[in-house]
């Protein structure tokens, strides 16, 4: 699966590939081969001139975290830099490692892509995990479906409705279908447990957030 940019005034809207969240949504967790990623990053990069990249590059070598995230972001469309998804993945990474969120959600987005890195869905529910867990809706969205369809994590309907029911609330509506379809496949008793389980979680990432 390709990662897709948009061109729009001069400036670049990079994001995952997204399946429908709408009957999708149900069909997500069964067989589609995409797990609805939604949107990767809303973010516009304008077209840089070469002191602007060395500039990036320079601050991202320092350790920057954001400075390496714009980086990633280019080297994924070829930006101001030759287009090389393993060179995105390494910026990414060290992101990611500092704990900048959005690294974390793309480095996920790479993973279950197979973009400039193996295919491995057990890596992508990680770093999704970790996204999550500090409040990003999408990654949220996504953890659920891995959750529901068992890829990358065991299949589990209450972890699928705990995580596609906090990302609603986190404000991505495109959660809505798996959360109702992860609830109807749980019992009475497991649905009580789910919301439960869903309300104290999401109270503890916004405790996080500060």
């Amino acid at each position: 699966m390709k990662l897709k940019y948009m061109l729009a005034a001069g400036a670049i809207l990079f994001s995952c590939a997204a399946a429908a969240q709408t009957s999708a949504g149900i069909a997500a967790y069964k067989s589609s081969p995409s797990i609805g990623k939604g949107y990767m990053e809303a973010r516009y990069i304008r077209t840089p001139n070469a002191e602007e990249v060395k500039k990036d590059r320079r601050a991202a070598e320092r350790g920057d975290a954001s400075a390496q995230f714009q980086l990633a972001l280019r080297y994924d469309v070829g930006l101001g830099v030759p287009q090389d998804y393993a060179e995105s993945v390494k910026w990414l990474r060290k992101a990611a490692d500092q704990g900048f969120v959005k690294a974390q959600y793309n480095l996920g987005c790479m993973y279950d892509s197979g973009q400039g890195v193996s295919q491995d869905h057990a890596e992508a529910a990680k770093w999704f995990r970790k996204a999550a867990e500090h409040g990003y809706a999408s990654a949220q969205k996504n953890l659920g479906a891995m959750y529901g369809r068992g890829q990358g994590v065991p299949q589990n309907s209450i972890e699928a409705y705990v995580w596609s029911s906090i990302a609603v609330t986190s404000g991505d509506e495109g959660a809505m279908n798996n959360r109702d379809f992860a609830a109807s496949k749980l019992s009475t008793e497991d649905l009580d447990t789910a919301l439960k389980r869903a309300a104290e979680l999401y109270e503890e990432i916004q405790q996080r957030q500060g």
